[in-house]
This record gives structure tokens, sequence and C-alpha cells, in this order.
């Protein structure tokens, strides 16, 4: 297969859509594991106060992201390191004494394979593309100082790799750190994600119902009828049948 084929394949895979499984526990205090199903990519999203329970499976090689709250205009701040020997885990510990602008970390290692971990070289290539992407969104202020190094990887491994990006990016949409502004012109316009709808307040007195083809108001029918209302009506209609059939004998007999 020739570069060019490669590559173009490198761009189908990299924008086709990936589902995200998301496992959750009952204790609120876990941390929310993430994995791109039918991709390589394992990721978790963790609380600062709950980093220090983090499980020593995590001490592998990898990426992380550390994240601001986003602000009123949905601007966060991000910083974007790698973990190495010994691992994840560490990594962000240390992190809980270096700085403390962050609320959550998203961590980044290989899944399918137990026995198998990113290696140095994977772990800074990742780094280096998601500070690009990053960088390169519109809703993100980057506290890394310099652009970590992008060690140079095989067309096999970049491939491989490459298929991370866009399971990251659909995790940090579904926790509420887009990476692009909304139009003004978006659907919902700016406004509350939910619209309360009121019911209409039910008259208290039935109105008679009008015909669409202005054959109305009929005395019979009903508009929201009551079943006291109903009883009413039947009983009226019985009783005027009654006179008529009354006033009718009385003209015979007459």
């Amino acid at each position: 297969m020739n570069l060019q084929v490669r590559r173009g394949l490198v761009c189908a895979m990299r924008f086709a859509p990936s589902q995200l499984v998301v496992s959750l526990s009952y204790d609120l205090n876990n941390p929310i594991k993430i994995r791109a199903k039918h991709k390589v990519a394992g990721m978790l999203l963790l609380d600062r106060d709950h980093a220090s329970r983090l499980d020593r499976g995590w001490n592998v090689p990898g990426a992380y992201i550390l994240l601001d709250r986003p602000g009123a205009q949905g601007r966060w701040g991000a910083y974007v390191g790698k973990a190495t020997n010994p691992g994840l885990r560490h990594r962000v510990l240390k992190q809980l004494k270096d700085r403390d602008h962050w609320y959550r970390a998203l961590l980044i290692r290989y899944e399918s394979n137990e026995d198998e971990t990113l290696n140095s070289s994977q772990a800074g290539w990742l780094e280096g593309r998601l500070h690009d992407h990053l960088a390169q969104a519109g809703q993100v202020d980057l506290h890394n100082r310099n652009r970590p190094q992008d060690p140079t990887l095989s067309d096999d491994d970049e491939t491989s790799l490459i298929d991370y990006l866009l399971p990251i990016e659909s995790v940090l949409r579904l926790i509420g750190h887009t990476l692009y502004p909304r139009p003004a012109n978006a659907p919902d316009g700016g406004g509350p994600l939910v619209t309360v709808i009121k019911p209409e307040p039910v008259p208290e007195n039935p109105t008679a119902y009008v015909s669409a083809l202005d054959f109305g108001p009929t005395p019979y029918v009903l508009q929201n009828p009551t079943f006291e209302a109903v009883m009413e009506k039947i009983a009226l209609i019985k009783a005027r049948g009654h006179l008529r059939i009354a006033e009718r004998d009385s003209d015979t007999l007459m």
C-alpha cells in the first residue's frame, strides 16, 4: 500500500464516528471509565478531589489532560501532559502539588490488551497531537508554555494513534468541554437547554363545542366535559324528549 493511499485511510478513520462505552460506579467517589467501542483507547475521567484513590493499574504510560472548569462563555483552560515510567497515576498525583488550576483530569492509555502499553515515543506523540488539537480550538486556553516534543513514529504507529483523537474529543464534548464556540444562529439560540412547557389552564365551566364546518354550536356536544356535566346534559335531553311527547299527545287529543 503506497503512502498516499495509507494517509487517505488514516483521514477516513479519524473522522469515522465512534461509540463511547461509559461505566458508572454506584460509588459516586469512583472515577468514570470510558472506552471507545472497537478502538484501543481507554480513558478515565478523574475528579481532583478523588485523585488519591486512583487505582494502581493506571500506573502505565499514556497521556493526560488537566481540565479547568468552563467559564460563563464556555471557554476552559487545559494542560496536556504525558507519563512514561512509573506511569499516569504517579504523574497525576504529582500534578496535585504542582498545579492547582484543574478540577478534573482525563487519562488516556492503551486498553485492548492488559499485557501491552503505550511506549514512551507513542505517549509523546499523542501528547503533541492533543496539544496541537486543543491549541487550534477556539474555546481552549492552554497552560503549556511550550509545545511538547513530537517523536518520529512509523506509519503504522501513527495510524493506530490517530484512532485515539476523535474518541477523546467526543469525551470532552460529553462532559461539557466543547472545542469551538457555538454559532449565534445555533438551533437552541443560546437559550436554556430545557424549556418548561406549562399546561393550559382548564376552564371551570365547559364551553359548547363549535364544529370546524361552522355547524355549531350544538347543544348536544360539550368540550372538556366532566362526568357530572355529561349526566346533567343527558337528563336534560331526556326531559326535553318527554316534554315533546307530552305536547304531541296533547295535540292529538285535541
